[in-house]
């Protein structure tokens, strides 16, 4: 029988900040900052789905997440895990598959000038630009940037426009959602990491695969997979799914699921 594997987006998917959750919703504490004060949270219908698939079937985290953040989340993860937008790939254990160093560590490093250079200009311009920068990495290679804001998104917009504007090199790649932004690198994100995995488990026989996430820049990892959800209200469904359903001058029907 086909084994169900879940390649599920984490924040704004499967838990989010307390903001941004239903009002007068009982909500379970579902991710801490290092002093283990907490972050984010789950809903009922998020718990129950996420027990569903936990007892059900293999659940794969795929995050922006460093794997530091990663242990912050109160979900067991026992399978892959895929963090830092798809540079790094865990096995079970814990270690990186051998192939990570010859299919995923070539891209990160021809990408290292072009990277350290931007968060270079970004951290200079980041007082005007009221955002903040971060560099995450994997042993001495730069993964990806993180630029956030505590704005309704403005900064950021404002932000992303110029960076669109001006333009990327073709090696990097650009994701924007609300009050996140990430600059990744082009061979080593989110698909390429669920697409490889993908390939590593079906040596064990035939996988029903399910891509969870909310924002745009998930599509194409869930596109790699047999079956696709994103959360109600998430960036996929108000900017594609409304957009599509909305008739001249009606009104978007929209769903989704939490």
């Amino acid at each position: 029988m086909p084994r169900i594997v879940i390649f599920l987006d984490l924040d704004d998917t499967i838990l989010q900040t307390a903001p941004k959750c239903p009002p007068d919703e009982p909500l379970t504490p579902a991710a801490f900052n290092r002093a283990g004060e907490a972050l984010s949270f789950m809903t009922r219908a998020q718990q129950r789905l996420m027990a569903f698939w936990l007892e059900q079937g293999v659940v794969i985290p795929v995050t922006g997440r460093t794997d530091d953040a990663l242990a912050r989340v109160a979900i067991e993860f026992t399978s892959w895990r895929i963090t830092h937008h798809g540079a790094v790939i865990r096995q079970a254990d814990g270690s990186l598959p051998t192939w990570w160093y010859t299919e995923v560590r070539p891209a990160l490093v021809a990408a290292q000038p072009l990277l350290w250079g931007l968060s270079a200009r970004l951290s200079a311009e980041a007082t005007a630009g009221r955002y903040r920068v971060a560099n995450h990495s994997v042993d001495e290679w730069l993964t990806y940037i993180s630029v956030k804001a505590d704005d309704d998104g403005a900064a950021l917009t404002r932000l992303r426009t110029h960076l669109e504007r001006t333009g990327l090199p073709p090696e990097l790649a650009l994701h924007c959602n609300g009050n996140n932004l990430a600059l990744t690198v082009r061979g080593a994100q989110k698909h390429d990491a669920v697409q490889r995995v993908i390939a590593e488990l079906e040596r064990d026989g035939p996988l029903v695969t399910i891509g969870a996430g909310d924002s745009l820049t998930d599509l194409p990892f869930m596109r790699s997979c047999d079956f696709a959800l994103t959360p109600r209200n998430s960036q996929i469904q108000l900017e594609t799914w409304e957009k599509t359903l909305s008739p001249p001058g009606g009104i978007g029907l929209g769903w989704g699921v939490w």
